[in-house]
Protein backbone atom coordinates (compact mmCIF):
# COMPACT_ATOMS: atom_id res chain seq x y z
CA UNK A 1 0.00 0.00 0.00
CA UNK A 2 0.95 3.66 -0.16
CA UNK A 3 2.94 5.31 2.67
CA UNK A 4 -0.12 7.26 3.77
CA UNK A 5 -2.31 4.15 4.05
CA UNK A 6 0.20 1.95 5.85
CA UNK A 7 0.12 3.72 9.20
CA UNK A 8 0.40 1.46 12.18
CA UNK A 9 1.60 -1.70 10.44
CA UNK A 10 4.90 -1.52 12.30
CA UNK A 11 6.65 -4.08 10.06
CA UNK A 12 10.33 -3.40 9.45
CA UNK A 13 12.60 -5.81 7.60
CA UNK A 14 11.93 -8.67 9.98
CA UNK A 15 9.89 -9.55 13.03
CA UNK A 16 13.00 -9.15 15.15
CA UNK A 17 12.27 -5.57 16.19
CA UNK A 18 12.05 -6.29 19.88
CA UNK A 19 15.23 -8.14 20.70
CA UNK A 20 16.72 -8.50 24.15
CA UNK A 21 17.45 -5.12 25.68
CA UNK A 22 20.66 -4.15 27.38
CA UNK A 23 21.46 -1.10 29.46
CA UNK A 24 24.60 0.77 30.33
CA UNK A 25 24.60 3.56 32.89
CA UNK A 26 20.82 3.78 32.66
CA UNK A 27 20.68 3.95 28.84
CA UNK A 28 18.38 1.25 27.45
CA UNK A 29 18.45 0.52 23.72
CA UNK A 30 16.07 -2.10 22.25
CA UNK A 31 18.06 -4.85 20.58
CA UNK A 32 21.42 -3.49 21.66
CA UNK A 33 24.31 -5.93 21.88
CA UNK A 34 27.68 -4.60 22.98
CA UNK A 35 30.40 -4.50 20.35
CA UNK A 36 33.63 -5.93 21.72
CA UNK A 37 35.81 -3.14 20.33
CA UNK A 38 34.23 -0.41 22.45
CA UNK A 39 34.73 -0.17 26.18
CA UNK A 40 31.57 0.41 28.18
CA UNK A 41 32.68 3.10 30.58
CA UNK A 42 30.85 6.14 31.78
CA UNK A 43 30.85 8.82 29.08
CA UNK A 44 32.21 6.52 26.36
CA UNK A 45 30.38 5.54 23.17
CA UNK A 46 28.34 2.34 23.46
CA UNK A 47 29.22 1.44 19.88
CA UNK A 48 30.82 2.90 16.75
CA UNK A 49 29.20 2.39 13.36
CA UNK A 50 31.19 2.80 10.14
CA UNK A 51 29.90 2.46 6.60
CA UNK A 52 29.72 5.85 4.89
CA UNK A 53 32.45 6.78 2.43
CA UNK A 54 35.79 7.48 4.18
CA UNK A 55 36.42 11.07 5.30
CA UNK A 56 32.86 12.18 4.56
CA UNK A 57 30.73 13.75 7.29
CA UNK A 58 27.41 12.33 8.50
CA UNK A 59 24.89 15.16 8.56
CA UNK A 60 21.86 13.58 10.20
CA UNK A 61 20.79 10.43 12.06
CA UNK A 62 17.36 9.28 13.22
CA UNK A 63 16.07 6.25 15.15
CA UNK A 64 13.02 4.34 13.94
CA UNK A 65 9.89 4.70 16.10
CA UNK A 66 10.25 1.05 17.14
CA UNK A 67 13.94 1.41 18.08
CA UNK A 68 16.59 -1.14 17.02
CA UNK A 69 16.90 0.43 13.54
CA UNK A 70 18.31 3.87 12.75
CA UNK A 71 19.17 5.71 9.56
CA UNK A 72 22.00 8.10 8.68
CA UNK A 73 22.74 10.45 5.79
CA UNK A 74 25.93 12.21 4.76
CA UNK A 75 28.02 13.77 2.02
CA UNK A 76 28.47 10.56 0.02
CA UNK A 77 25.10 10.92 -1.79
CA UNK A 78 23.54 8.15 0.27
CA UNK A 79 21.43 7.14 3.23
CA UNK A 80 22.19 4.01 5.21
CA UNK A 81 20.11 1.80 7.48
CA UNK A 82 21.65 0.31 10.61
CA UNK A 83 20.70 -1.95 13.50
CA UNK A 84 22.00 -1.40 17.01
CA UNK A 85 23.69 -4.81 17.15
CA UNK A 86 25.66 -4.55 13.87
CA UNK A 87 28.57 -2.22 13.18
CA UNK A 88 27.94 -2.20 9.40
CA UNK A 89 24.85 -0.91 7.53
CA UNK A 90 22.14 -3.39 6.53
CA UNK A 91 20.65 -1.30 3.71
CA UNK A 92 21.90 1.35 1.28
CA UNK A 93 19.58 4.00 -0.15
CA UNK A 94 21.13 5.42 -3.31
CA UNK A 95 19.54 7.79 -5.82
CA UNK A 96 20.21 11.40 -4.85
CA UNK A 97 22.30 13.19 -7.46
CA UNK A 98 24.14 15.58 -5.13
CA UNK A 99 26.92 14.70 -2.70
CA UNK A 100 25.13 16.18 0.29
CA UNK A 101 22.13 14.38 1.73
CA UNK A 102 21.31 16.68 4.63
CA UNK A 103 18.41 15.32 6.64
CA UNK A 104 16.56 12.08 7.38
CA UNK A 105 13.26 11.30 9.10
CA UNK A 106 11.08 8.23 9.68
CA UNK A 107 7.51 7.49 8.69
CA UNK A 108 5.50 6.64 11.85
CA UNK A 109 4.85 3.08 10.64
CA UNK A 110 8.66 2.53 10.46
CA UNK A 111 8.47 1.12 6.92
CA UNK A 112 9.74 4.27 5.22
CA UNK A 113 12.39 6.97 5.64
CA UNK A 114 12.51 10.37 3.95
CA UNK A 115 15.69 12.19 2.97
CA UNK A 116 16.41 15.73 1.78
CA UNK A 117 19.36 16.65 -0.43
CA UNK A 118 21.24 19.44 -2.17
CA UNK A 119 19.83 18.07 -5.44
CA UNK A 120 16.63 20.03 -4.60
CA UNK A 121 14.58 16.90 -3.93
CA UNK A 122 13.36 14.79 -1.06
CA UNK A 123 12.92 11.06 -1.49
CA UNK A 124 10.80 8.53 0.35
CA UNK A 125 12.45 5.11 0.64
CA UNK A 126 11.04 1.67 1.34
CA UNK A 127 13.30 0.23 4.05
CA UNK A 128 12.48 -3.36 3.11
CA UNK A 129 13.57 -3.02 -0.52
CA UNK A 130 15.87 -0.01 -0.44
CA UNK A 131 13.94 1.51 -3.36
CA UNK A 132 12.80 5.12 -3.74
CA UNK A 133 8.98 5.11 -3.80
CA UNK A 134 8.33 8.88 -3.91
CA UNK A 135 10.31 11.72 -5.49
CA UNK A 136 9.30 14.98 -3.85
CA UNK A 137 10.28 17.92 -6.06
CA UNK A 138 9.47 21.58 -6.66
CA UNK A 139 12.28 23.31 -4.75
CA UNK A 140 14.56 26.00 -6.16
CA UNK A 141 17.47 25.26 -3.82
CA UNK A 142 18.74 22.32 -1.80
CA UNK A 143 16.67 20.84 1.04
CA UNK A 144 18.17 21.20 4.50
CA UNK A 145 15.49 19.60 6.72
CA UNK A 146 12.68 17.06 6.27
CA UNK A 147 9.98 15.82 8.62
CA UNK A 148 6.94 13.51 8.24
CA UNK A 149 3.67 14.34 9.98
CA UNK A 150 2.54 12.12 12.89
CA UNK A 151 -0.27 10.60 10.81
CA UNK A 152 2.16 9.74 7.99
CA UNK A 153 0.21 11.65 5.35
CA UNK A 154 2.51 14.60 4.73
CA UNK A 155 6.17 15.49 4.44
CA UNK A 156 7.55 18.95 5.16
CA UNK A 157 10.86 20.07 3.70
CA UNK A 158 12.80 23.30 4.19
CA UNK A 159 15.03 24.55 1.39
CA UNK A 160 18.04 26.84 1.73
CA UNK A 161 16.07 29.81 0.40
CA UNK A 162 13.88 29.62 3.51
CA UNK A 163 10.76 28.26 1.78
CA UNK A 164 9.04 25.33 3.49
CA UNK A 165 7.21 22.91 1.21
CA UNK A 166 4.49 20.41 2.07
CA UNK A 167 3.95 17.23 0.03
CA UNK A 168 1.19 14.64 0.10
CA UNK A 169 2.94 11.29 0.49
CA UNK A 170 0.03 9.35 -0.98
CA UNK A 171 0.43 11.05 -4.36
CA UNK A 172 3.90 12.60 -4.08
CA UNK A 173 2.48 15.98 -5.12
CA UNK A 174 3.37 19.28 -3.49
CA UNK A 175 0.27 20.80 -1.94
CA UNK A 176 1.54 23.95 -0.25
CA UNK A 177 4.51 26.27 0.29
CA UNK A 178 5.19 28.62 3.21
CA UNK A 179 7.28 31.71 2.47
CA UNK A 180 8.78 34.26 4.82
CA UNK A 181 8.37 38.00 4.45
CA UNK A 182 10.29 39.73 1.68
CA UNK A 183 12.06 41.93 4.23
CA UNK A 184 13.96 38.96 5.68
CA UNK A 185 17.59 38.78 4.60
CA UNK A 186 19.03 35.66 2.97
CA UNK A 187 20.63 34.70 6.30
CA UNK A 188 17.43 35.32 8.26
CA UNK A 189 15.49 33.02 5.92
CA UNK A 190 17.63 29.95 6.78
CA UNK A 191 15.56 27.18 8.42
CA UNK A 192 17.47 24.84 10.72
CA UNK A 193 14.70 22.83 12.35
CA UNK A 194 11.16 21.55 11.68
CA UNK A 195 8.66 19.90 13.99
CA UNK A 196 5.03 18.85 13.57
CA UNK A 197 2.61 19.16 16.47
CA UNK A 198 1.35 15.88 17.91
CA UNK A 199 -2.01 16.30 16.14
CA UNK A 200 -0.24 17.16 12.87
CA UNK A 201 -2.22 20.36 12.34
CA UNK A 202 0.66 22.73 13.05
CA UNK A 203 4.27 22.93 11.88
CA UNK A 204 6.95 24.82 13.79
CA UNK A 205 10.15 26.05 12.12
CA UNK A 206 13.31 27.44 13.67
CA UNK A 207 15.99 29.48 11.95
CA UNK A 208 18.27 32.48 12.05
Amino acid sequence: GSPSSAKGSGKLLSKKTQKDSASSDGCTVPGFQALESVAQTHGAALAVYKGHAPSTPVWSVSFAPCGYYFCSVGSDSSARLWTTDRSLPVRLFSGHTSENVNSVGWHPNANYVVTGSDDKTARLWDVQTGQSVRLLSGCNTGISKVRISPDGRYCAGAEYAGVIHLWDLGSGKKISSFRQGQTASKRERAVHSLSFSYCGNALAAGGD
